[in-house]
C-alpha cells in the first residue's frame, strides 16, 4: 500500500530591499529617476526587477540591467538567484588592479 506524502511548500527567501528602496518622485523624467537608481546601486543596495520597476516606475528594469552591464565600465552587475527564481542585482565597483611591472615602470628602471 503506498502512502502519500504530505506536499511541503518551499521556504520562500525573503529578499527586504523593498523596505530600503525609496519611491523616486514621478515628477522629476525617467532618465534623471534612473540616473537616481543607478546612484542607489552605485552606493551599495541590491534590487530585484520588480523593485526597481517599482521605484523608478516603468516596467522594462530588467533590460535597464542589460544595458548597464554593456556601458558601466567600473562598475559589474551581478545577479543572484534566490529560490524562488527572483533575481537580486547589486553593482561592485571593479577595483584597478596594477599590471606586473606597474612598480617598475620609473625613470630610475630603465
Amino acid at each position: 500500500m503506498k502512502t502519500k506524502k504530505a506536499a511541503v511548500a518551499a521556504p520562500v527567501c525573503v529578499c527586504k530591499d523593498t523596505q530600503n528602496w525609496p519611491i523616486i518622485k514621478r515628477s522629476l523624467p525617467l532618465d534623471q529617476r534612473k540616473a537616481v537608481a543607478l546612484k542607489l546601486l552605485k552606493e551599495g543596495r541590491r534590487a530585484t526587477a520588480v523593485t526597481l520597476n517599482r521605484a523608478i516606475g516603468f516596467n522594462d528594469a530588467r533590460k535597464w540591467v542589460a544595458t548597464l552591464r554593456r556601458t558601466l565600465l567600473d562598475y559589474e552587475v551581478h545577479s543572484v538567484r534566490l529560490r524562488d527564481r527572483r533575481v537580486v542585482y547589486r553593482l561592485e565597483k571593479i577595483a584597478a588592479d596594477r599590471n606586473l611591472f606597474s612598480g617598475q615602470e620609473d625613470a630610475r628602471h630603465e
